[in-house]
């Protein structure tokens, strides 16, 4: 959602800087958590005038394709359009390859991987000078089919994307090794660099270095895909620059767990003081509004569903049903929801619960997929794109959220904003955003020990939600709060960066 207009002179703190931002998160098959975050912060940037680049480990090369011998523009246009491409559909994410226990069976059935990432592993890449990265400057894209992609719809407010070759993960292997040292990178030209998650990069020619830190879950939940050493590793390569904080509880444990004196060997030595190096910086939250519908806060119209999940015989009827928007994954939790909703006994009266997110071929899903055979009132929807994700908050009866851990939790900040019921789970960052504004209204935290205390809270929000006889005047109200709170973090987070920058 577009804030611009709302900025004056003075906001544009960051006018004639050049920033640059990671985007492997952006890289990856399905937009989730990070990537979000990624979206807001490079929207955010743009708003406080700065000029934004992206760095991409996407990188094609030219000779070994041929390219090389067509006129050098003609390779520029092929390479970007490469590039774009690549970013469009995205990438496995395979740091899952680097955990330590994987079944022997299933490494097997992974040996051409291995092999190929033990190809990467010898070969991989320890410095980026400034000649080996190559650049694509946005605005010379005319005309550009990839640019009216839905999936690149962030690259409006970019202006260029430097590219170089594999280095997330020639970053990732160098964590595991015996003799840890960071990937190094010239980033002459560039004012700041901002990472988006913890990264082992050592930037060079850059004054201002920031790391993104959203959580410690690796270290602290074994079932995790991300491998303990490795993450560990990377928050520690988080030492020696400044920092955000998603959330005030990420803030405590990385403190406690990883910026102790005695976990290296020296102190980091900086001139810096400590508190003027970190900042719990909450993200806007997530939804995309149309412009015309939000330009006008004083004139907020209904915003009917198009999804094919809500339109007329669909799948799913506006208000009858509980969302549930995260990934499939055991700390998320979504077996304890399922049972809580089949306790419920709502299915009765025709309340479905909507899982968004695409399965995984592990156990877990496994056992998800296995419950939905037997249990009709769930729909599982797979991945979704912004406009369906937008249909599906404006009308469901409630958000629910019985994740185990959480380094923030942007579904739960969406729903608040709406002013639209969440029933979560009581860990800290949950709690930490029930404490905002007015959110307690419609944040509600139960402990996740007991399902039936679940299932008693989803009957409560069923009951109450059912004296709602109007949808559309339902959504304008979601609409008009939204339009809202969205300018007062946008503007809040704007100020936190400002003081972490200078």
């Amino acid at each position: 959602m577009e804030s611009s207009s709302l900025l004056s002179e003075q906001q544009l703190f960051l006018k004639g800087k050049r920033v640059l931002v990671t985007a492997l998160d952006l890289e990856q098959s399905e937009h989730r958590g990070i990537a979000t975050y990624s979206k807001a912060l490079i929207s955010l940037l743009r708003n406080a005038g700065a000029e934004v680049w992206l760095l991409t480990q996407f990188d094609p090369p030219k000779k070994s394709s041929g390219l090389n011998r067509l006129p050098k523009i003609t390779q520029e246009v092929i390479h970007s359009s490469k590039v774009l491409s690549q970013l469009s559909t995205g990438s496995k994410d395979r740091r899952v390859l680097f955990r330590g226990k994987i079944p022997f069976a299933q490494k097997l059935s992974k040996i051409p991987e291995l092999m190929e990432l033990i190809i990467e592993w010898i070969r991989r890449p320890r410095r980026y000078p400034k000649r080996k990265i190559n650049k694509i400057l946005i605005n010379n894209l005319f005309d550009n089919p990839n640019l009216r992609n839905e999936r690149l719809g962030y690259l409006k407010n970019v202006d260029g994307l430097l590219c170089a070759r594999n280095i997330y993960k020639a970053s990732l292997i160098a964590t595991l090794l015996r003799n840890h040292t960071k990937v190094s990178i010239d980033l002459d030209g560039f004012d700041i660099f901002i990472t988006t998650c913890p990264l082992s990069l050592k930037p060079f020619n850059v004054p201002v270095f920031i790391q993104t830190i959203h959580d410690v879950i690796p270290l602290e939940y074994d079932q995790h895909d991300d491998n303990g050493l490795q993450f560990g590793r990377r928050l520690q390569a988080c030492l020696s620059s400044r920092r955000i904080y998603v959330s005030s509880s990420t803030a405590y444990k990385f403190r406690n767990q990883i910026d102790l004196p005695t976990f290296s060997n020296q102190r980091i030595k900086t001139q810096i003081p400590r508190e003027a190096r970190e900042e719990v910086l909450v993200q806007p939250p997530s939804l995309n509004f149309p412009k015309w519908l939000t330009s006008d806060s004083k004139v907020i119209a209904d915003l009917k569903p198009v999804s094919y999940l809500l339109r007329d015989q669909g799948q799913l009827t506006p208000f009858k049903y509980l969302l549930f928007n995260s990934s499939v994954e055991a700390r998320k939790n979504l077996l304890f929801l399922v049972k809580a909703y089949v306790e419920s006994n709502v299915s009765k009266e025709g309340i479905r619960l909507c899982v968004t997110g695409k399965l995984k071929q592990d156990s877990y899903s496994k056992a998800v997929k296995e419950i939905v055979k037997n249990e009709k009132g769930i729909l599982l929807t797979g991945y979704i794109d912004e406009s369906t994700k937008l249909d599906l908050y404006l009308n469901a009866m409630a958000l629910v959220s019985p994740s185990l851990v959480e380094g923030f939790g942007i579904p739960v900040l969406d729903a608040a904003c709406l002013g639209m019921p969440a029933i979560v789970s009581s860990c800290d960052s949950h709690n930490e955003i029930q404490s905002i504004l007015d959110f307690e209204r419609y944040v509600h935290s139960i402990d996740t020990v007991n399902t039936r205390e679940w299932a008693t809270a989803i009957e409560s929000v069923v009951g109450l939600s059912s004296n709602n006889h109007s949808p559309e005047k339902e959504r304008e109200k979601r609409i008009c709060r939204y339009a809202e709170k969205v300018c007062f973090f946008e503007q809040k987070f704007q100020e936190d960066l400002k003081k972490l920058i200078n």
